[in-house]
C-alpha cells in the first residue's frame, strides 16, 4: 500500500514547512484520477500516523482532479497548508 508512504511524505512536508510559533492544522492534496491513489486509504493512513505524532490534530483534506480544463491527471501535491500561532515558551 503506497497510501502509508505518501502519508509519510505529507507529515515529513509538513513538519519542513513549519516555523516556530506556529502549529499546522490543515493540510491540502491534489490527486489527479491518473495517479493511482485511493483517496480513502490515504486518508486511513494519515489518520493512522497523525494521531501518534507530534502534528496531532492536523487534518487532511484531498482534492480529487479530474484530467481537463488544463489538468493532467497525473497530480499529486500538497495543495496548501493553513497554520495557527501558538505560545512559545522562552
Amino acid at each position: 500500500m503506497h497510501e502509508m508512504g505518501i502519508a509519510s511524505s505529507v507529515l515529513e512536508t509538513v513538519r519542513k514547512e513549519s516555523r516556530r510559533g506556529e502549529r499546522a492544522s490543515r493540510v491540502g492534496v491534489r490527486i489527479g484520477e491518473f495517479v493511482a491513489v485511493d483517496p480513502d486509504s490515504l486518508r486511513f493512513c494519515f489518520e493512522a500516523i497523525v494521531k501518534t505524532s507530534d502534528l496531532a490534530p492536523l487534518s487532511l483534506e484531498i482534492e480529487w482532479c479530474r484530467a481537463e480544463g488544463g489538468r493532467r491527471g497525473d497530480e499529486l501535491q500538497i495543495a496548501y497548508l493553513e497554520f495557527e500561532e501558538v505560545e512559545v515558551a522562552t
